[in-house]
C-alpha cells in the first residue's frame, strides 16, 4: 500500500494554496509521518502564514467523516485539537492548524493526569452537538456483530464466536441510547502531550454520532487493562462513570471491535495488533 501514496507534493501543493489565499508566502516540509497500513499521509509545513497540518487520506469516507467533524463539532476544543482550513474532497486532502505536543506514548500514555485531561476534552467534544435518541440501538449492534462473526468464522474458534455472542447478546435488551459526536478512535496514539503536559486530541477520521461509552472502547482494550487508576482519573475528567446499559453496549462494541481489528490486522499484516485483540477476545471469551 505504501508504493501507491500520492506523492508528497500533493500536499505541499495543498498548503501552498492555503497559503496563498492568506497573502503567506512559500512552504517547506518541516517533518512527515507515513505508517505501515498506508492508509494515510501527514505532514507539517511551515508555510508565511505559520505552520499547517496537511493530512491525505486514502477513504473517502474517513475523509467524509473528519471534515464532518471538523466543521460541526471540533470547533468547541478550539486550540486543543486542530481545526480545518481547507479542503480538497476529490484530492482525500485536509490542510489544519498545527498544535504543539508529541503522541502521548510511553509513560506519557500511562500517566493518570493524561487520562485526566483527555477525559475532559471527550465531554467537551460529547457536548458539542444535542444528544439525538436512537430507538433499537442494541439490536442493531448485535446483528452488526452476527454479521462480523459470519464473515471471520475463519480467523477465530468456532467455539469462542459461540461464546463471545453470548457475552455480548444482552445488549439486545438496551433499547435506546443517546447518541453524541464521538470520536471513535480516541486513545494516546491520537493524544498530542506538550512539553508542560497540556493534552490535546487529534484525528477525526472515524468520528460518527454514537453512544458516549464507545468512546471507552480503545482505552478499555488496551491502556486500562490492569489499571482501575488509569479509568476512574478518566472518568473523573469526563464527568460520568457508565451505568449498567453503559457496559452492555461497551462490552459488545468491544466484542465487535475485537473481532475487526483481527481481520484487519490479518489484511495488513500487522502482528502485533493482531496479538493485541486476540488477547482482549480472550478475555471476553473467559468471562
Amino acid at each position: 500500500m505504501l508504493s501507491d501514496l500520492p506523492p508528497l507534493s500533493l500536499l505541499l501543493d495543498a498548503a501552498a494554496a492555503w497559503s496563498a489565499s492568506t497573502g503567506g508566502g512559500g512552504v517547506r516540509l518541516v517533518e512527515e509521518w507515513v505508517w505501515p497500513h498506508g492508509q494515510s499521509r501527514v505532514a507539517r509545513v511551515r508555510t508565511g502564514a505559520g505552520d499547517v497540518v496537511v493530512k491525505w487520506e486514502r477513504s473517502a469516507r474517513n475523509v467524509e467523516r473528519e471534515v464532518e467533524a471538523l466543521r460541526r463539532y471540533v470547533r468547541v476544543l478550539g486550540d486543543d485539537a486542530g481545526q480545518l482550513l481547507a479542503a480538497d474532497m476529490d484530492a482525500h486532502v485536509l490542510v489544519m492548524t498545527h498544535v504543539p505536543g508529541t503522541l502521548a506514548a510511553g509513560a506519557a500514555s500511562l500517566a493518570p493526569d493524561v487520562h485526566r485531561q483527555a477525559g475532559t476534552l471527550l465531554a467537551r467534544l460529547h457536548a458539542s452537538a444535542p444528544a439525538v435518541p436512537d430507538e433499537g440501538y442494541g439490536e442493531r449492534l448485535l446483528t452488526e456483530l452476527d454479521e462480523k462473526v459470519a464473515a471471520h468464522a475463519d480467523l477465530v474458534d468456532a467455539a469462542d464466536l459461540v461464546r463471545l455472542r453470548e457475552v455480548a447478546a444482552p445488549v439486545a435488551g438496551v433499547r435506546s441510547v443517546r447518541l453524541v459526536p464521538a470520536h471513535r478512535d480516541f486513545g494516546p496514539r491520537n493524544w498530542l502531550v506538550d512539553a508542560a503536559g497540556h493534552v490535546r486530541v487529534i484525528d477525526f477520521a472515524h468520528s460518527e454520532p454514537s453512544p458516549w461509552a464507545v468512546d471507552l472502547q480503545k482505552l478499555t482494550m488496551r491502556e486500562w487493562r490492569g489499571r482501575a487508576d488509569l479509568e476512574a482519573a478518566f472518568l473523573e475528567g469526563y464527568g460520568r462513570v457508565p451505568d449498567d446499559e453503559d457496559r452492555l453496549v461497551l462490552r459488545a462494541y468491544v466484542a465487535l471491535s475485537a473481532l475487526a481489528t483481527i481481520a484487519w490486522s490479518v489484511a495488513h499484516d500487522d502482528p502485533g495488533f493482531e496479538a493485541e485483540a486476540r488477547s482482549v477476545l480472550a478475555e471476553l471469551v473467559a468471562g
